[in-house]
């Protein structure tokens, strides 16, 4: 069922709002497209604006919660991902989160392809080691200890605070294409 006006300015709660996006999103993008960057991203294409924002950018809420930025480039090791998850954030309104996650991608970026490399061999010790000896983890660290902060104002939502915050003020971005 998609979304409307309605439905997203009435939601009762931030959590019944949230639950209807990420029902809707869960449409848009089942875990079968989540798994293939090609077909991801293609499906990000036709996406109303404000779902392609959410969808583009819920992996990196994932990485904070789980790992870090520099963790986020290794597993999501996609140029044309890194460019939808920052223009997201933007779209959001997420606009210190942006700037942290383009920050953190200019210190990765030199060494892109190795990193690669270093992605595809899946060694967690290695790939830490590897960060470090870069000096990546370094340069990341004080990027991490911001956007942390910046998300630990909203502990049970994160980044999806941004997704509440736009739906409310831009609804029909959400369903319409």
């Amino acid at each position: 069922m998609a979304l409307t006006t309605d439905q997203i300015l009435n939601a009762n709660s931030d959590e019944d709002l949230l639950r209807l996006l990420q029902g809707e999103l869960n449409e848009l993008f089942p875990p079968e497209s989540r798994r293939d960057n090609v077909v991801f991203l293609s499906r990000l294409q036709s996406a109303p604006i404000g779902l392609r924002a959410m969808a583009a950018t819920f992996e990196l809420d994932v990485s904070m919660a789980m790992d870090d930025l520099a963790f986020h480039f290794v597993n999501h090791h996609d140029f044309d991902l890194y460019e939808e998850t920052r223009d997201g954030l933007r779209e959001l309104g997420a606009t210190e989160a942006a700037e942290l996650f383009e920050a953190a991608f200019v210190i990765v970026e030199p060494l892109w392809q190795q990193l690669g490399e270093i992605a595809e061999n899946d060694e967690f010790g290695f790939v830490n080691k590897w960060l470090e000896g870069k000096g990546i983890q370094e340069r990341i660290d004080p990027l991490n200890k911001r956007m942390w902060g910046l998300i630990n104002q909203w502990p049970k939502l994160g980044l999806l605070h941004y997704w509440i915050t736009y739906a409310r003020e831009h609804p029909r971005r959400c369903f319409e294409a």
